[in-house]
């Protein structure tokens, strides 16, 4: 009873649910009449194997092995110019967050802002949305949020770019990255709060490049002069889309019972 009541105290109210469904893992194999105990033999090996199995499956099931993940990946692009950069951005849900990564690979052009249509989804005010692990440190900023305005700051903007209707009629986030002119910089990373979001919540985004180089060419090369401003949206041409990534506990579990079976396998032989 003290367990339980402990456990009440640290757990939400579903994952208090689901370690009442399995609690006690000898109730349960007792419930289940296994042919183990018809002697009353709850100290056997082989007992004891599948109590260690359910009582390792209770703890995946509360997630004490991990989280869950799934990203959303875009890496393919609409331009205003013949040429597009070689984008690929990458959102993971991770628990309460967003890990982002944009980088250009080969890279033919530099980033200067992201637009992110979150469907209806208000963010608040700039100010309120906490970034961390920056990478490069002091590159990337909150310039707008909730706005139809497809300005991004001085030289920064998505004029000309014949755009698809936005979820909602805005932007919900306007990521500034670097200054205007060339940074040097392939790969910008940050993290964010899922503000209450799931990654199918993502729709189209857009990005505006002051530097776009000629077919052919990759920066740091003295071709690479141009500017591109681009949109994309989960799935564009096959490329993008959304993975899961299996949760570790479920990975866990696989393992336990292939170790169960086996060693059923040897105790029958």
């Amino acid at each position: 009873m003290m367990r339980d009541k402990r456990l009440r105290e640290v757990l939400d109210d579903d994952q208090y649910r689901k370690f009442l469904r399995i609690k006690d893992a000898d109730e349960y194999l007792i419930l289940t009449k296994d042919p183990e105990l018809k002697d009353g033999n709850n100290g056997s090996e082989l007992y004891m194997l599948k109590k260690r199995v359910l009582i390792s499956a209770l703890l995946a099931t509360l997630g004490v092995f991990g989280q869950a993940q799934a990203s959303v990946v875009y890496n393919s692009w609409t331009s205003n110019d013949a040429a597009t950069g070689n984008y690929i951005l990458t959102v993971t849900d991770v628990g309460s967050t967003f890990n982002w990564n944009l980088t250009v690979n080969p890279w033919n052009a530099e980033a200067l802002a992201l637009f992110v249509d979150l469907g209806t989804a208000v963010i608040g005010t700039p100010a309120s949305v906490v970034l961390t692990n920056v990478n490069p440190v002091g590159q990337i900023s909150v310039f707008a949020t909730d706005t139809a305005s497809d300005n991004c700051g001085t030289g920064c903007n998505l004029n000309g770019l014949a755009l698809p209707v936005l979820v909602g009629g805005d932007w919900e986030l306007v990521f500034r990255l670097g200054d205007v002119g060339y940074d040097g910089i392939q790969t910008f990373s940050w993290t964010t709060s899922d503000f209450g979001l799931t990654e199918s919540a993502f729709g189209l985004v857009g990005i505006r490049a002051q530097q776009l180089c000629d077919a052919g060419s990759t920066l740091p090369s003295s071709t690479c002069g141009g500017s591109d401003k681009s949109y994309g949206t989960p799935g564009d041409g096959g490329g993008g889309g959304s993975n899961e990534i299996p949760e570790p506990g479920s990975l866990a579990l696989v393992g336990l019972g292939l170790l169960g079976a086996a060693a059923l396998k040897r105790r029958k032989a």
